[in-house]
């Protein structure tokens, strides 16, 4: 026995000609035979063999094609060299040494059982098949040494490998230390998952803990046409492994209990996804996705664990990225509040407060556009107060009628106002935004926040978003009803103020009234004054702060006549020195009158000079020029020219084109030259108006020197 087996071992494979010849013969006419043989599953189970299921048949087929050309060939070279390029490429994707030695195993258990079969049936001797074995043992023999070699050699590149992988992504996150912008952040790490990972698309998904809502932060594809714009769930069995387990999920094919991401598998085009949670002190924060559609079979344990490390590293960075980003909005929010805060200490002057509220609540809660609405009761309307919008052409709620009535909102939004919650509408439906703006300003929803206080509901501020209406939070909530609140106290104050100063205001003029009731000559000489100084006043384009400390400074000139003899007041001949002396007192007299009401202290300076003249010759100090103040070289004005053209006790009325040609003679002198020049059209349209109606109160005038126009009547649209 030993002899024969001596003398076997010593024969080349080129002596074995019958056992050759039956080995191709085995490999070419009998290859259904050897393919039929080859099992669909391996036992015990491997990876590999699961991945190459689909496509069994012909890997086998060109398997066994190669190890037919080298038996018949006597060369090995081509053979062997494809054995290496496996081994090693199995070996990079992660499989184990059982995965790459499979293939050995059920080849030579195949081809064995179709020698056995040849020989009990007759077709092959025993000694060519005892040759047939040896042929073939000895060509599988040096692919299994080949393939253990290759496949340590190409482990241990792999180690390294992921070592330095491993490296680079603990120092990952410390070069992303000083990125505190979400969107940045999450850009910067897909493009090192794909590097580190070998990963084709990337995506890094957020997820609400209340309601597993999903959202895509980013990724590297177009993933709206993947998952749409709005929030999403995935399955439930993927939700409640992540609830359990902080190991990833690899989805291969489209399995049955996973429709959804079966679904976005299907539209991806791929047949292998990793589902890597992201895990913030234990607390499942999210997921990384990713996919190779040209390498589906990349993730290997060691690849994973790779994904794993990695997501765990983003996910720490993310949650910094949001604290600081919350924190930031806190910081901005409180400094906005603190900002209303200030703005209501400062100035009661509504126009300026709200107008400043909406450019802040614009800025904190970043919109696009915010206006507010004031409610007036008796005519259910709301009438826009203040505007402020980043885009173009944004104020078109400042065209006049374009308020709008509670009945033209839907019936819901009017509940929740009046029921004082914040409404969120569809702008397409909203009265509040033209519909062509919808779009050319991205706006997404429409926020309708109440402004009331305990007992009244006082109007709405209005919030044009991007966003869509399922993004608003809590927070988002809380700032904008805290600032419409203080709106709310802010017109409720000025409100109060408003009355108050309206009160100090009447009785001071029903003093003043007091002076002209004693002389018919003088009665409604203040108002007519007031007329006259107010349409200067509009000529000059006066802010609305200095119209209405003249409109008072007007109406209250006089004053200080409270204090002069009434004989004096009314004496029809020259008055002597003495009583002119003490006629130029009533200036002063009527800052004494009116110097303890604060909200006077402004039109005091007014009335003090409005005696002045532009060449310093006037009183109370003989001030010269433009150290006069503007409201008092305007009222000095329309005083001198509303004297001239009434009757006094000591002369009759000047006719108004004389009154206007004193008032050129003595510009310069008397009068400064640019307000006469400005203002003598006006003063001459308006009086000739005030004659030709009788009287009454002036509401509008459009004065053109050919075509004047002037509303006069005891409500506007009277007298044209």
């Amino acid at each position: 026995m030993r002899f024969y087996a001596r003398w076997f071992m010593s024969l080349e494979l080129s002596d074995y000609v019958e056992g050759k010849k039956l080995a191709l013969e085995i490999l070419g006419k009998r290859l259904a035979d050897v393919l039929a043989r080859i099992p669909e599953s391996d036992t015990p189970p491997s990876s590999f063999y699961a991945f190459i299921k689909q496509t069994r048949r012909k890997f086998f087929t060109g398997y066994l094609e190669l190890l037919k050309g080298a038996i018949a060939g006597g060369d090995t070279v081509d053979f062997l060299a494809n054995e290496t390029f496996q081994s090693y490429s199995y070996a990079r994707n992660g499989y184990a040494l059982k995965d790459v030695l499979c293939v050995l195993e059920v080849v030579r258990t195949a081809l064995l059982e179709v020698i056995r079969d040849m020989v009990v049936n007759g077709e092959a001797s025993s000694s060519a098949a005892f040759e047939c074995v040896l042929v073939l043992d000895e060509a599988l023999g040096k692919a299994e040494n080949t393939r253990a070699q290759s496949f340590v050699q190409a482990r241990d590149e792999v180690i390294k490998f992921f070592h330095a992988y491993q490296e680079d992504i603990d120092r990952f996150p410390s070069n992303l230390a000083a990125t505190f912008d979400l969107p940045t952040l999450v850009l910067s790490s897909i493009k090192k998952c794909i590097e580190l990972i070998d990963a084709g698309r990337c995506a890094f998904i957020t997820r609400d803990l209340l309601t597993n809502d999903l959202h895509i932060e980013a990724s590297n594809f177009e993933h709206e046409k993947i998952f749409g714009d709005a929030a999403f769930k995935l399955d439930e069995v993927i939700v409640e492994q992540f609830d359990h387990d902080t190991r990833p999920i690899l989805v291969e094919g489209y399995p049955r209990n996973m429709p959804v991401m079966s679904s976005i598998m299907k539209k991806l085009k791929t047949k292998a996804v990793l589902i890597t949670p992201l895990v913030v002190r234990g607390r499942n924060t999210g997921m990384m996705l990713i996919d190779n559609v040209e390498r589906p079979q990349m993730f290997t344990p060691d690849a994973m664990n790779l994904a794993i490390r990695f997501a765990n590293k983003v996910a720490a960075a993310m949650e910094n990225a949001r604290l600081h980003g919350s924190e930031q909005q806190k910081l901005k929010e409180t400094i906005a509040l603190l900002e209303v805060s200030r703005l209501m200490t400062s100035t009661l002057d509504i126009d300026v407060l709200l107008s400043r509220l909406v450019q802040i609540t614009a800025d904190v809660c970043e919109v696009g556009k915010c206006t507010v609405y004031i409610y007036v009761v008796e005519s259910g309307r709301f009438y826009p107060t203040a505007t402020f919008g980043v885009f173009p052409d944004s104020d078109w709620e400042m065209i006049p009628g374009h308020d709008v009535q509670s009945v033209d909102l839907a019936d819901e939004d009017v509940e929740a106002l009046f029921n004082h919650h914040v409404a969120i509408s569809d702008p397409r439906l909203s009265p509040l935004i033209p519909n062509e703006r919808v779009d050319d300003t991205c706006t997404k929803s429409v926020l309708l926040v109440p402004v009331f206080t305990r007992e009244n509901f006082l109007g709405m501020m209005v919030l044009f978003s991007s966003r869509a209406p399922d993004v608003f939070e809590s927070d988002d909530m809380n700032i904008m009803t805290g600032i419409a609140g203080q709106a709310a106290v802010a017109l409720e104050n000025a409100s109060l103020y408003k009355d108050l100063e309206l009160n100090y205001f009447s009785t001071v003029k029903a003093l003043a009234r007091a002076i002209e009731v004693k002389d018919p000559y003088t009665y409604g000489h203040s108002e007519r004054v007031t007329d006259y100084a107010m349409s200067i006043a509009q000529k000059l384009l006066l802010s609305e702060v200095d119209c209405r400390n003249l409109k008072y400074a007007a109406a209250l000139h006089d004053i200080g006549k409270i204090g002069i003899a009434r004989d004096v007041l009314n004496k029809r001949g020259k008055l002597s020195e003495e009583e002119y002396k003490h006629v130029k007192t009533h200036p002063e007299l009527g800052d004494s009158i009116i110097e303890p009401v604060s909200f006077l202290q402004a039109p005091r300076q007014i009335i003090m000079h409005h005696h002045e003249r532009f060449d310093g010759t006037g009183y109370p100090n003989g001030l010269k020029g433009e150290d006069i103040p503007l409201g008092a070289r305007i009222l000095c004005v329309a005083d001198s020219f509303e004297a001239m053209t009434s009757d006094r006790p000591y002369r009759e009325a000047l006719p108004v084109c004389e009154a206007v040609k004193e008032l050129e003679v003595n510009a310069g002198a008397q009068f400064d030259p640019a307000i006469v020049g400005s203002g003598t059209v006006y003063l001459s349209v308006y009086r000739c108006a005030v004659d030709a109606a009788g009287s009454g109160t002036v509401y509008r005038c459009a004065v053109d020197v050919a075509r004047p126009l002037m509303w006069i009547g005891a409500e506007e649209g009277g007298v044209a």
